[in-house]
């Protein structure tokens, strides 16, 4: 299944997002498993700090008595100063002999009195302590004298507290990717709605040029298909040159409208299958002057005027109508002008036969550098050669067969509107 443009950077984005979304996951799960170094110390609960990033307080928030036994309510506090997770940890807390917890919360209660100590560890959704922050628990004992906690074992491991900084590079990344996508989606729709104007205009144009076609075929029917030929050959010599798809296109359009000043010229004059008069000379050469004048209003498609008018200059200065040397003579012409000779070197004409290759061949390679642009005369070659110019030609007789009235349509135009 082939995927176009399109669909594929619209899949490249979400793999994107993927990758951004298992990677930040990823890097926070192995980050928060890293364990550096295990914590164990011992924390005062009379104001001073033991650890300036980690220490304990504790507050008495009740005391009542039932009978020989006390009950008192503890708040202790835990707070993370440092750079770093403090995770899986517990405490421990040294009481007096026959004491027992009554109540706990935010923490559990997990081991017996053992030596007077209480061990406590924190219920499951604090056993991380980011940095910055503080975990608060509540102990109620059952002792049987008054007691001040003034001190609390802590244990525990440090790693690393990267959740922070990964999570805002995650948002950056991720705020990049939603920019970078929605500006993909305009693009998207603005290249649409380009697109659809294109084929609007392409449409138009191939109305246009359908017209001069008809004309120049009801005029000079002998050579049914020659501007078709024409503007393939010369569409192909420009893409094996390298030039752009919006160039190839265009000098597709030149190729076609090439002799649209056939039309000036009378039937008798065009059709005569005799030697031709001086006069009568002139009449035929006159067609690129017509050509030139007809499509001087067709500005919108880049040098196809030229190419009317131009087409039949000569590299050496020796053709018409201006006598234009070497590159003084537009690309487009040049361009059309071997494909437009070859064309008529391998088509019957009234006064003649086709010539067969290797005549050709030698014609046009004899022509290099005098008739023809000689960096434009090896593509042509290479064309011959290569068997290109056997398939335009059963294309354009499969298209003759099928109508009497031979058009352009869209599917016939290379460059930019093929990559739609």
């Amino acid at each position: 299944m082939k995927i176009d443009k399109s669909s594929n950077t619209m899949l490249m984005f979400l793999a994107v997002l993927m990758v951004l979304i298992t990677g930040f996951f990823a890097y926070e799960k192995a980050i928060n498993n890293t364990v550096n170094t295990e914590f164990n110390t011992s924390f005062s609960l009379t104001g001073a700090k033991l650890s300036d990033k980690v220490y304990a307080t504790v507050d008495k928030n009740s005391e009542s008595y039932i009978g020989n036994t006390i009950l008192t309510d503890y708040t202790f506090s835990v707070f993370n100063g440092g750079e770093e997770n403090l995770t899986n940890w517990r405490v421990e807390l040294a009481v007096p002999e026959g004491t027992s917890v009554a109540n706990t919360l935010g923490i559990d209660y997990s081991a017996d009195i053992s030596d007077k100590i209480l061990v406590f560890t924190p219920n499951y959704y604090v056993m991380t302590i980011p940095p910055g922050i503080v975990v608060d628990f509540d102990i109620v004992l059952k002792t049987t004298e008054p007691f001040d906690p003034d001190s609390l074992v802590f244990y525990g491991y440090l790693t690393h507290g990267m959740f922070e900084k990964t999570g805002v590079i995650f948002v950056i990344l991720l705020i990049a990717w939603i920019v970078c996508f929605i500006g993909f989606l305009v693009t998207r729709f603005n290249l649409k709605n380009y697109k659809l104007k294109q084929k609007n205009d392409v449409k138009i144009i191939l109305q246009s040029m359908n017209t001069f076609i008809s004309f120049i075929d009801a005029k000079d029917p002998y050579t049914r298909g020659h501007s078709k030929r024409v503007a393939m050959y010369a569409a192909e010599i420009a893409k094996r040159m390298g030039l752009s798809e919006d160039e190839v296109q265009n000098i597709y359009y030149a190729g076609l409208l090439h002799d649209a000043g056939k039309i000036s010229i009378p039937d008798a004059v065009l059709n005569k299958p005799g030697k031709l008069t001086d006069e009568e000379r002139k009449l035929i050469q006159n067609h690129t002057v017509a050509g030139g004048k007809m499509l001087k209003q067709l500005s919108s498609l880049r040098g196809v005027r030229e190419t009317a008018l131009y087409h039949h200059e000569r590299f050496d200065g020796k053709g018409y109508p201006e006598g234009l040397i070497g590159e003084a003579i537009p690309l487009y012409a040049r361009i059309v002008g071997v494909a437009d000779s070859y064309d008529a070197m391998s088509s019957n004409r009234v006064y003649r036969r086709h010539l067969n290759k290797d005549d050709i061949i030698e014609e046009i390679q004899q022509g290099s550098g005098t008739q023809f642009d000689p960096d434009i005369v090896k593509y042509m070659v290479d064309m011959i050669n290569d068997g290109y110019v056997n398939v335009v030609k059963m294309e354009t007789a499969e298209k003759e067969d099928e109508k009497s009235d031979f058009h352009i349509t869209e599917n016939d135009i290379p460059g930019v509107y093929m990559g739609m």
